[in-house]
């Protein structure tokens, strides 16, 4: 479960006393975890955090929990997404399902429970430890390393953060606004500092892995 400590998550809980302690929970496990008892603040959060997955209620202050995992599907349909509700509503349990749902849990949660729900969420990050990020070429996320044909390439801890940004959104392009977020968080990440990341990694990998979208970003080139 260690590896979990590479990970952020945002829970959408309006029920306070409950929030405090699965947020106790919860930093035993993830790197920063983010609460927010309402929607609307949640969406703040997600749009201005780095989040790796969310934990949500149903019926939250102001309005229904599905309604923001749809908010947040029209963004990200491949973001791990938790349900953790009261009730057993099958309504909703039916609805939730199109929304790629990783798992609906029920409070409160059981060690044994949430044992299994830390290893659900461990083998979706983590299950296939290579990924190809380009012709011959290879991530893993386990040593945090590349190789290219047979030769492995030593990365630092922000082309690390970079390439797993890159992989994590391989469906979009990667912004400037969502590197400064989710890499370079709460210090200011100049021009230059962001142009010497991309030829350190053009330099280290003899083939073109990263395309830029001109004014826009970033994305893996093998991705269509």
């Amino acid at each position: 479960m260690v590896r979990l400590k590479e990970l952020n998550v945002l829970l959408l809980e309006d029920n306070i006393e409950f929030a405090k302690n699965t947020i106790e929970t919860l930093n035993l496990y993830f790197k920063e975890v983010h609460h927010s008892k309402n929607i609307k603040g949640s969406l703040s959060i997600f749009a201005n955090s780095r989040v790796d997955i969310i934990i949500s209620d149903i019926k939250v202050d102001d309005g229904n929990g599905l309604d923001f995992i749809k908010a947040i599907r029209e963004s990200n349909s491949d973001l791990p997404i938790v349900i953790l509700s009261a009730h057993k509503d099958e309504e909703f349990l039916f609805e939730a399902i199109g929304l790629n749902i990783l798992s609906y849990e029920l409070k409160p949660l059981s060690y044994e429970k949430l044992n299994k729900l830390l290893s659900i969420i461990s083998k979706k990050f983590y299950n296939n430890k290579e990924v190809e990020i380009g012709k011959n070429i290879l991530y893993n996320y386990i040593t945090k390393e590349i190789y290219e044909d047979n030769k492995t390439i030593n990365l630092t801890k922000k082309e690390i953060l970079f390439i797993e940004l890159l992989i994590k959104n391989s469906d979009k392009v990667v912004t400037n606004q969502i590197i400064q977020r989710d890499i370079y968080e709460d210090k200011v990440m100049s021009e230059s500092a962001l142009k010497n990341l991309l030829l350190r990694l053009r330099k280290k990998v003899s083939k073109e892995f990263i395309t830029t979208v001109t004014n826009v970003g970033y994305k893996l080139s093998h991705i269509p």
